[in-house]
Parts: C-alpha cells; sequence; structure tokens
C-alpha cells in the first residue's frame, strides 16, 4: 500500500493507529489541561478572549504562533436596541460555543469514519438553540438560569458512495464521542471565584 493510499481526511491511518495504540498502552502521555481566559474591554459584552498555552502528558506547551484572540461581544441589533453608542457586530459567546461543537462533532465523526473504514466525500453538522435574555439582563433571577435555552439541536449531512443507514447509525453514535458534546451534555463542578486586584497604594 503506497502512501497516498494510506492518507484519509488529510492523515495517515497507519500513523493514526499508532498514536491511538501508544495512547492506550501510555494514557497519561495524552492528558491534557486546557484553558481560555478574556481581558475585558471596558465595553458591556466586549471581551477579547484569549486561547494559548496548554499542557499535554504533564508538560506545558507555550509559543507565540499559537496565541488566538476572539473578539467577543453581541449582536448590532441587541447593542442598538439597549443603548450602546456605536453599536458593533461580534461574535456573541454561546455562538462561539455552538460553533466550537459544530467542529468538534466533526472530529468525532471524522475519528469513526477512519476506525470504521467509512469513506466520506463530505460531512457538515449544523446546532442550534434557542435562547432567553432575561436572567443574564436581571429581570429573571440567577435561579432560573436552567430556563434560558431549551434543547440543542444537532443535524449532521454526510456524503460519499455506498453509505448506508447502517453507517449513518454508527456515525451518529460516534458523534456523541465529542468532547465539547460532552462537556455540554453532562454536569460539570464549576463555581465563580471573584478575586479583588489592588495595588501597593490602595493595599495601604
Amino acid at each position: 500500500m503506497t502512501e497516498h493510499q494510506t492518507v484519509t481526511q488529510g492523515i495517515d491511518r497507519e500513523k493514526f493507529h499508532e498514536f491511538v495504540e501508544h495512547a492506550t498502552a501510555n494514557p497519561d502521555d495524552v492528558q491534557m489541561e486546557l484553558g481560555a481566559r478574556a481581558p475585558y474591554e471596558g465595553r458591556l459584552f466586549h471581551s477579547l478572549a484569549k486561547v494559548d498555552e496548554y499542557t499535554l502528558g504533564g508538560e506545558e506547551i507555550r509559543r507565540e504562533t499559537r496565541e488566538y484572540t476572539l473578539p467577543l461581544g453581541a449582536w448590532k441589533e441587541m447593542e442598538e436596541a439597549s443603548g450602546f453608542v456605536d453599536p458593533t457586530d461580534r461574535m456573541e459567546p454561546i455562538e462561539v460555543a455552538l460553533a466550537a461543537l459544530s467542529g468538534c462533532l466533526n472530529v468525532a465523526v471524522g475519528v469513526t469514519a477512519i476506525a470504521n473504514d467509512i469513506e466520506l466525500d463530505d460531512l457538515e453538522t449544523s446546532v442550534r438553540l434557542d435562547f432567553d435574555p432575561r436572567v443574564v439582563l436581571m429581570i429573571h433571577d440567577v435561579e432560573q438560569s436552567a430556563e434560558m435555552f431549551d434543547d440543542i439541536r444537532v443535524e449532521i449531512a454526510i456524503d460519499g458512495e455506498d453509505l448506508s443507514d447502517e453507517d449513518a447509525a454508527i456515525l451518529a453514535e460516534g458523534a456523541k464521542r465529542s468532547p465539547v458534546w460532552s462537556l455540554l451534555r453532562f454536569a460539570h463542578d464549576m463555581e465563580p471565584a471573584v478575586t479583588v486586584e489592588r495595588t501597593p497604594e490602595a493595599a495601604r
């Protein structure tokens, strides 16, 4: 089998399977710590979220070429209606979370396809949900936060020769291996902690 024949979805399948075998035998090597931060810009809704360093197998990986900035904000129509001066239009954090979910579902479906020798010519995942902003606008109490969203609707469209209903069922089950799907689907302990940073003069 030539190198060209082993390449699927831009990866060498033999090397990918070798990587999975290594991860199976050495689980500590693939444990990760991930994070992000969002400096506030002094304008309601607006932050410059940043993604940079992470750890892999206990080793911190940091490089200048891997610093990504996401200008987060709100919808121009919402800013206009709520009294913003010079309203703008930015990616809203909920939309970024949905984009992350759609991309991660593509990953899970793609890996499932490779593992099951399913050839895909095309793949597109769409996610939608209904959002009620009244809690964040202080109209509803924080105890009603669970009512902000309805169920997330996920549609995955695939294309390829000789794809069967069985293939579709395998890929649908494989989509549930998506880390972002698990992040949003299952409960995780998470409590905000607010710390006050004081200058030396203010602390006296």
